[in-house]
């Protein structure tokens, strides 16, 4: 009996670990991906050890923004009030829960981007996923 307990007991640490795997992976040097019902995918690279941003909170950032091809189309520090729909909504999303210190990666679909419009005029097409790389420099 007590090994048919312990049987089960592994068989629903294997349904959760794979259930588990659909929405997270695991690689050496990028640190744990999640990806949101959204699309969204945020990979943490560095975990910081600062304050986390409420919504409407001043933060500054630090950002490499790049399309698909690798072409980076914008980069720099900017400050924004946080959780208020001052920058894409992929970056508020996120940048939930993120630390000062902290760096990640975010895989943003045109959803959460620009759209079909993309960027009139400017360097970002309609219908274009991006590449952020962010650093929370301060709350």
């Amino acid at each position: 009996a007590a090994t048919s307990i312990v049987a089960l007991g592994l068989v629903a640490c294997a349904v959760i670990v794979s259930q588990a795997s659909w929405t997270t992976t695991t690689t050496e040097l990028q640190g744990t991906t999640q990806t949101l019902a959204n699309g969204l995918e945020i990979t943490d690279v560095k975990q910081g050890t600062g304050a986390s941003p409420s919504p409407g909170d001043n933060i500054k950032v630090h950002y490499v923004g790049k399309l698909t091809n690798g072409k980076i189309f914008d980069q720099g520090d900017i400050n924004f009030a946080f959780d208020r729909g001052q920058v894409i909504k992929g970056w508020d999303q996120g940048l939930k829960g993120m630390k000062v210190g902290g760096e990640r990666n975010l895989r943003i679909p045109p959803s959460l981007g620009y759209g079909s419009r993309g960027t009139p005029g400017g360097p970002i097409p309609g219908d274009a996923t991006l590449l952020f790389n962010v650093k929370l420099l301060a709350v």
